[in-house]
Formats: C-alpha cells, structure tokens, sequence
C-alpha cells in the first residue's frame, strides 16, 4: 500500500511537471511578439568595417584623422538609415552618424563639465540640483548645437536632459 501511494505520488509530480513545461511553451510566443514588433520601428545593429559604405569610411577619416575607431552600427530610427562611427581622440568620445552617401547627420563629443556654456550648467543645476553627471555631450545636428546630459539624481534615480547653448531645455 505505500509502495503504490509512493509510486501514485511520482506519477502526480510528473504529470504536473509535463503540465507546467506545456503551459511555459505556449506561454513563450506571447513574450517573443513585442520584440519583433520593436525590431521593425528603431533597430541598431553593430556592424564590421567591411560592412561599412566606403562613403561613410571616408568622410569619418578625412573629418577625424586622428581619432581611434571602436566599433561601428548601422542605425534605423523613424524610418531613416544611418550609419555610426564610435570613436575616441584623446579624452574625447565621439559617435558620429552619416547617411550612406557620406553625409554628416549627427555628431555627438563628450564635453567636460568646465566647457559647458555657463547658462547650461546653471539651468541643469537648477533642473536637478545636486546631481551627478555620468555623461555630458556636445550634439551638433547640422548647425545645431545641444548639450545632452546623463545624470544620477540627489534621490538616486537616472535621468537625461537636453538644453539648447542659452539653457533652454530641449525634447529628447
């Protein structure tokens, strides 16, 4: 009689585990929808340099001669292709996006603190008083220039923050 409660037992758990792993497989679709949906809106996808419009390889070069290359991505954001160079030249990090034709869209220089315009650095400090910045950026998008932010909060929350030169911030 325990030998057969034992071996009832067993056959209980099984089942219940075959049960639970059917229910996880049809359950996994569901989790995989909301990706393949994100894919097709804004995508980045790291690339080789082979994989890289020469156009792009010679603007970047003739631009930044100096610089040390670190990686490459193609960018689709709204539709528009772009193509990103990562690079460093001394302290500076930089990402600079083109269009395949060679054409500059979108430069974006780490900046310290001390060369941020004196209006920025008050209206940040005002926006998030005492806050740590991780990431400081100068954004340069044809004639356009912003100063982009990354910061830790007094509370200890992340935030970003964009302001035009004159302190005025900006949509992301």
């Amino acid at each position: 009689m325990r030998i057969t409660l034992k071996v009832l037992g067993l056959v209980m758990i099984v089942l219940l585990a075959v049960s639970a792993g059917a229910q996880e497989k049809k359950a996994a679709p569901k989790k995989a929808e909301p990706k393949a949906a994100a894919k097709t809106e804004d995508s980045e996808k790291k690339l080789e340099k082979k994989d890289v419009p020469a156009a792009v390889l010679a603007a970047f070069t003739k631009a930044y001669p100096k610089a040390t290359v670190k990686g490459y991505a193609k960018e689709t954001e709204k539709g528009q292709t772009s193509y990103e160079v990562e690079s460093m030249e001394g302290t500076i990090h930089r990402d600079v996006s083109y269009a395949a034709d060679g054409k500059l869209l979108l430069t974006e220089e780490s900046v310290e603190m001390k060369d941020v315009p004196a209006a920025v650095r008050e209206a940040l400090e005002k926006k998030f008083p005492k806050a740590k910045v991780g990431i400081a950026e100068k954004v340069m998008d044809g004639k356009t220039v912003a100063y982009e932010f990354h910061v830790k909060t007094a509370a200890g929350k992340g935030a970003e923050v964009k302001f035009d030169p004159n302190g005025k911030e900006l949509e992301l």
